[in-house]
């Protein structure tokens, strides 16, 4: 039985065997290294190249009511169905497995928690790395590029493809980052720090009920100019001269999961057998 498929409360999450680490960080196209921020700057430039920000996986859970906890929770099970098919997580699955990719690394990490779209409440996990004493954020869903500083004053990426900017607002962390379709940037304000797995795990659960990946398929991921998104089938390729859009009926948009986003023909199988590729073209989208 594998972590995904047991029927049990979330705890905390187990270090990543030697081998599985290995494993990841062989397909990053990295090797183990001291952990510095050249070496934080070169994970987490892969990570954000290699391994999607997607609900594949969720969708099919939903879609066969799955036993908890959903597919991901844990970091094993997140990175081998990863090296085996492609997929990758929502917020709570993928930044744990970062986090814990990061500490099997020699990284001091901790997760924090904030408000997605900086709606008030608490809708998104992510990660920080200290280093030499400084913050740096490594994002799983914005998928800066690169870490961003929390201890300069505000920052702001030349890079207008991504256009991450970041500042404090009284007590909080504030992030806004690249987003298509609709406003130029996200926004989310970063309110919990730290929190633990138990956490993570228990707000992801959360998310079965609620939240914008439980209907439509969404997933984004670097590439060389920018980056790719694909929502409401619709591909978005947005670089440093703007945004180009172009809408896929079913064949395309499979094939643009496999081909822009890796994903393997076993977990696109069982993906349009429950339905969750129909339903992009079907389904009346909540926010």
């Amino acid at each position: 039985m594998t972590t995904s498929d047991a029927c049990a409360p979330v705890t905390d999450d187990a270090p990543l065997p030697l081998p599985l680490r290995d494993a990841v960080c062989a397909k990053l196209g990295i090797a183990p290294a001291p952990p510095t921020l050249p070496f934080l700057d070169a994970v987490y430039g892969a990570w954000c190249r290699r391994v999607p920000f997607d609900n594949v996986r969720k969708l099919i859970a939903l879609r066969l009511a799955h036993a908890q906890p959903l597919p991901g929770t844990y970091a094993a099970d997140f990175f081998e169905h990863w090296l085996g098919h492609g997929t990758g997580g929502t917020c709570w699955s993928s930044s744990n497995a970062l986090q814990m990719l990061l500490v099997a690394l020699g990284f001091t990490t901790r997760r924090i928690a904030g408000s997605m779209r900086d709606l008030g409440i608490i809708t998104h996990g992510s990660t920080v790395v200290t280093i030499d004493g400084r913050d740096w954020l490594v994002d799983s869903s914005a998928l800066t590029q690169r870490p961003v500083p929390l201890f300069t004053g505000p920052y702001l990426d030349p890079d207008p493809a991504f256009a991450t900017t970041w500042d404090m607002d009284n007590d909080t962390h504030l992030l806004r980052f690249g987003a298509v379709p609709g406003p130029e940037h996200t926004v989310c304000r970063f309110m919990l720090d730290p929190v633990d797995h138990m956490y993570f795990g228990e707000a992801h659960e959360r998310s079965r009920t609620i939240g914008r990946f439980n209907e439509i398929t969404y997933a984004r991921r670097n590439v060389a100019d920018g980056f790719v998104v694909l929502q409401y089938g619709v591909r978005y390729h947005r670089t440093a001269h703007g945004t180009e859009a172009r809408a896929l009926d079913r064949d395309a948009l499979r094939q643009v999961l496999a081909d822009d986003f890796g994903l393997g023909p076993d977990i696109l199988q069982r993906y349009e057998a429950c339905g969750a590729l129909d339903a992009n073209f079907t389904a009346t989208v909540s926010t």
